[in-house]
């Protein structure tokens, strides 16, 4: 009777430690970090209001907000041009802008291209699709507006 009982506990063992395994082999494996995207395909949230927008200027604010209330923080930026006076810029999530090692200052030079031009409390606000600091380039979206975080997209 005491063999079959020690078989039994070790094949209970054997499955509880491969259950174990199996489990963690299927977890996923995405890492430290992972976050699901809660982002739709872009849809321009200005209808008939889209149009391009390339101007340089100056830094004056970096900020955080959200474009909807299901997104992840975004950083924005406020910055001075010549022509437009204050432009109000929305850049992308942060978890995105944090992994292109990049700063982005109050004083500094930047030229951004962008889209869905809007006044919203007497600010112009755009949607960048690129910035462009010292000689280097941060693409945000493609110039039809999709993000370049989107792991899928369609032709």
């Amino acid at each position: 009777m005491k063999r079959w009982q020690l078989v039994a506990t070790g094949f209970f063992v054997l499955m509880v430690w491969m259950a174990v395994i199996s489990g963690l082999a299927w977890s996923g494996g995405r890492g430290q970090g992972f976050r699901p995207c809660p982002y739709e395909p872009y849809k321009c949230q200005l209808a008939g209001i889209c149009k391009p927008f390339n101007e340089k200027g100056k830094v004056v604010q970096v900020l955080t907000e959200s474009l909807q209330g299901s997104m992840h923080p975004g950083m924005a930026v406020v910055v001075d041009t010549k022509k437009m006076g204050l432009v109000h810029v929305h850049l992308g999530p942060v978890w995105y802008l944090e992994r292109q090692e990049f700063m982005l200052q109050p004083g500094d030079e930047v030229s951004i291209k962008g889209m869905c031009e809007s006044k919203k409390e007497g600010k112009l606000r755009v949607v960048a699709y690129e910035l462009t600091k010292d000689g280097y380039i941060l693409h945000l979206r493609d110039s039809l507006g999709r993000p370049n975080w989107e792991a899928w997209r369609k032709r």
